[in-house]
């Protein structure tokens, strides 16, 4: 049997229409004039003339039966050629075989690859993954600016005479997936007119033909473009849900070929396909060593000191980060490293705005999580934050939720002999930190001049001192949010009585009221008076 997709792409080299093919497949599988007609809702007379059309196109002349025998003849060689690794030109004639084919080398955008730091390991096992194991989907993921475009540009480079194609695409301007196969189709069949195949599903099928054939590598930079923000993670923006098919069929059906994709977060499918021992895998990039994270810094002219060592650390090795903090500390601070770290200040520039980015993605139960993580300061059990919500959302739903935060490389998780505990890294606590301090100020600031407490919303769900906490959290909770947030008031206001003032009218506003409406807000109010007047402690 003749596949649709191939059958489509040989008839259109001859110029036979959509209407004619639609007859020719009925008549393929041995439906008389009648059927066809039938089933098509036209008369036997445009069937009859629709094959005439197609056996003109085909050069098949003469009369009776013998005629479609002659057409399916032709396909059938034409489809074991094809099968054989022969393609055709636009005249129907043989161009070689497979072992001819002209090796496809096409980077798109991808950026230089020749200043790169580091990765060894990395390197060596998603080479051990694509070539040795011969996985069918690779994904790269991780955090905004950790490297993930860098390193498969280089593994590309460094394995693409493996391949007799490299196809490297940038998905930053979310191409639909029709919109992306066009674009491949015409330079894997540049005389097949393949790219004119109305159907998707065919386009894709065109496509796996090509990867069981030909080694192909496919590179796809930026698939989390490709999803929605707001929802939890692998959920895909409203007309590109097409791509889970794809990424579907390229990990379940058989090929010699590998799809590479880098990603802040895996889509749905793959998730569900990857495992060690499958041919779908996923590589959590992870931040660059000393050395790697050293020679950066060099490269940017610091002084050699020892707290670099603490700038690695606070930054996890992400390299982007790392450059970014370095131009700063070249700029401002002569060059020293130690004299940027006595700021305090790790998130300003662009590190913010990748992290806003990152951040602007998530649900709003992901959200809340990461309030909670940076109000805590500490490591916290899935139990203990349950505990710490003002309404405890149901277990399945906290379980997904911290899940799809992980699989966004959000969290750090630490090995402890009752069960995991989750934090933020140093530079993602910071700007959830601030976040968090703007929100607040902003509510603050609306029911100070409404007196709405219905304008209270973390301010009402967020415990921002923890009681019941170690003296040493609450003094860190002071530190950093509740006496920022106490300065932020004074610059605004400029009176620290009038802000006072404000604090006890709201205070009393809320006596007497629901405990569930009010929340945490008559104790965040009662801190923030605290820290505004110590000497009443």
């Amino acid at each position: 049997m003749i596949p649709q997709e191939f059958l489509k792409v040989v008839t259109v080299e001859r110029g036979v229409s959509d209407s004619e093919i639609q007859v020719l497949s009925y008549a393929l599988h041995g439906e008389s004039i009648s059927a066809i007609a039938i089933n098509l809702g036209i008369r036997p007379e445009a069937v009859r003339k629709r094959l005439g059309e197609v056996y003109k196109k085909f050069k098949i002349g003469g009369a009776g039966p013998g005629k479609m025998a002659k057409l399916q003849q032709i396909l059938v060689s034409e489809y074991q050629n094809h099968q054989s690794g022969i393609t055709l030109n636009s005249n129907g004639l043989h161009n070689g075989s497979a072992s001819c084919v002209k090796s496809i080398y096409d980077w798109g955008e991808a950026p230089d690859s020749s200043i790169f730091y580091g990765r060894n390991l990395e390197l060596a096992t998603l080479e051990q993954w694509i070539l040795e194991q011969e996985c069918r989907v690779v994904s790269i993921l991780g955090m905004a600016g950790i490297g993930k475009t860098a390193l498969s540009v280089k593994l590309a480079h460094q394995i693409q005479n493996q391949f007799d194609t490299v196809l490297w695409r940038n998905l930053h301007h979310s191409p639909l997936l029709s919109d992306l196969l066009d674009n491949l189709l015409k330079l894997l069949y540049p005389h097949q007119g393949a790219y004119a195949v109305p159907e998707l599903h065919d386009k894709i099928s065109l496509l796996l033909e090509y990867c069981r054939h030909h080694r192909c590598l496919l590179i796809l930079d930026g698939v989390e473009t490709l999803l929605q923000g707001g929802e939890l993670s692998g959920q895909y923006r409203d007309g590109y849900e097409d791509y889970g098919d794809f990424f579907k069929r390229l990990s379940c059906q058989p090929h010699k070929s590998c799809l590479l994709m880098t990603s802040w977060e895996n889509p749905k499918e793959i998730s569900l396909q990857e495992g060690d021992y499958l041919p779908v895998r996923s590589l959590q990039l992870m931040g660059l060593n000393a050395e790697a994270s050293t020679q950066i810094l060099k490269d940017k002219g610091l002084i050699v000191e020892p707290a670099w060592a603490n700038l690695f650390d606070l930054y996890r090795g992400n390299p982007l980060e790392l450059k970014i903090a370095a131009r700063t500390i070249q700029e401002l601070f002569g060059g020293q490293v130690a004299e940027f770290l006595k700021q305090g200040t790790l998130v300003f520039g662009e590190i913010g705005e990748l992290l806003a980015q990152q951040c602007s993605r998530l649900s709003g139960l992901e959200k809340e999580i990461l309030y909670w993580l940076a109000i805590e300061r500490q490591p916290l059990s899935l139990e203990r934050l349950r505990q710490t919500m003002l309404l405890p959302v149901p277990l399945p739903e906290l379980l997904e939720a911290v899940a799809s935060l992980g699989r966004r490389s959000l969290l750090e998780k630490t090995a402890n002999p009752d069960c995991a505990l989750f934090s933020l890294p140093p530079v993602l606590l910071e700007y959830v930190t601030t976040a968090l301090m703007t929100q607040l100020f902003d509510e603050l600031q609306e029911v100070f001049n409404t007196k709405k407490l219905e304008k209270f919303l973390l301010f009402r769900s967020h415990a921002l001192v923890q009681p019941e906490a170690e003296p040493q959290v609450q003094q860190e909770q002071l530190y950093h949010i509740i006496t920022p947030l106490g300065d932020r008031l004074r610059r605004t206001i400029r009176s620290e009585s009038r802000i006072v003032d404000y604090l006890t009218q709201i205070d009393t506003l809320l006596q007497g009221e629901p405990s569930l409406e009010i929340g945490y807000s008559r104790e965040n109010v009662k801190s923030l008076l605290k820290s505004l007047q110590p000497e009443k402690k």
